[in-house]
């Protein structure tokens, strides 16, 4: 199999972070249970590949098809023969999308707040552990996780407008993210001041960790003696251990596996649902959300009628 000779070599050529070994295990598998080499794939065969994938957005699907043309150039290269097409017509990766799982992460507006409000956190009368609320919070804001990695608080202005109404302007070097939500602008006025996060032990004890000196938002615990970073590496995994090891409750979401991409995307496709048209059309959260080229959000408006119904 012409796959597995050249996996090892393609590998150390196109060094990177993507996870090239599952896409090779499922190339492999595809071979072996069709009995068809990758360079004779045709439609069939390449659907088989897409559904390995599990994936919940056609991104997700192209992606995976273009390091499946990436490998193929390779063998074609190496073995000095014709280059081949591989082509997917325009829609059919919505075909493929697992919609039972992507609805299972994809949160309605009353959805976000039922767990927002399950992460507030008392202890003593006063709010505890903001920073993986707020985490929650900028995500339904719009926010990568990289993003929310590198907030400064100098990257945070509070500004006053018409009416005494506060905002928060969050400045970026390709963007301005402009909150007005009351409640997520005090929640981050209080993790700006935080210092520490509470746990309770095993024993039923409350144990308070400190957290480091540090200029960002999102600050990590302060342990590792070696560690001089003061931001947190990632925020989604803080956010993902208290989903996982609190006693959430919120029906059809698999809370859980809920990722800061997942979060994001259901804002996005809160805001495409019909009842939301008069304000935001598909150019206009193209441009909330930084996206060059607002055809990308064709599906997204798909599944926004889908979960919301067809506008009235």
């Amino acid at each position: 199999m012409l796959v597995e000779k050249y996996m090892e070599e393609f590998k150390k050529v196109y060094n990177n972070d993507i996870n090239f070994g599952q896409i090779f295990r499922d190339i492999i598998e595809v071979e072996k249970e069709t009995k068809k080499e990758l360079l004779k794939w045709g439609d069939e065969e390449v659907s088989i590949y897409l559904k390995k994938a599990d994936a919940i957005s056609p991104k997700t699907l192209g992606k995976r098809m273009s390091i499946l043309r990436k490998i193929a150039d390779f063998i074609c290269t190496k073995e000095k023969i014709t280059k081949r097409k591989y082509l997917i017509e325009e829609g059919m990766y919505m075909q493929f999308v697992e919609k039972g799982r992507l609805d299972s992460v994809t949160l309605t507006y009353d959805q976000y707040m039922d767990i927002k409000n399950q992460l507030d956190m008392t202890e003593d009368g006063e709010k505890v552990n903001l920073r993986e609320k707020v985490i929650f919070e900028l995500a339904w804001q719009g926010l990568t996780n990289e993003e929310i990695k590198f907030i400064k608080s100098e990257n945070i202005k509070f500004e006053t407008v018409e009416d005494d109404w506060e905002i928060i302007l969050l400045e970026f070097e390709d963007k301005t993210i402009r909150i007005e939500d009351q409640e997520v602008i005090q929640d981050i006025k209080l993790c700006i001041k935080e210092t520490y996060n509470v746990r309770t032990a095993k024993d039923g004890r409350i144990k308070k960790t400190f957290y480091k000196d540090s200029e960002y938002l999102i600050k990590p615990i302060n342990v590792g003696r070696f560690s001089t970073k003061t931001y947190m590496n990632n925020p989604h995994l803080a956010l993902q251990r208290v989903l996982q090891n609190g006693d959430f409750v919120c029906p059809g979401i698999d809370v859980e596996n809920l990722t800061l991409s997942d979060i994001r995307r259901s804002k996005l496709i809160y805001l495409l649902a019909p009842e939301n048209e008069e304000f935001f059309n598909i150019e206009t959260v193209a441009r909330l959300y930084n996206l060059r080229s607002p055809a990308g959000l064709s599906w997204f408006k798909k599944v926004a009628i889908e979960k919301y119904g067809a506008a009235k």
